[in-house]
């Protein structure tokens, strides 16, 4: 598990800031898209984006 987390670490240091910001709102502080939308000043469907698009990137990252 600690492994896990090292590399999930590393991934989110290469991911776009936007992106890792999307992903701590709604993951580490549990917000749902809406607050984070409202948070960051963008559409609650462009949260949605980035964080798919964020997760998509995580997944490529940490298989490496």
């Amino acid at each position: 598990l600690a492994d896990e987390r090292l590399t999930i670490a590393a991934a989110c240091r290469r991911l776009p800031t936007i992106e890792r910001q999307v992903l701590y709102l709604r993951f580490a502080e549990d917000m749902s898209q809406s607050a984070v939308a409202a948070r960051i000043g963008v559409s609650q469907m462009q949260v949605s984006r980035l964080e798919r698009t964020a997760l998509g990137a995580l997944r490529e990252l940490a298989a490496d």
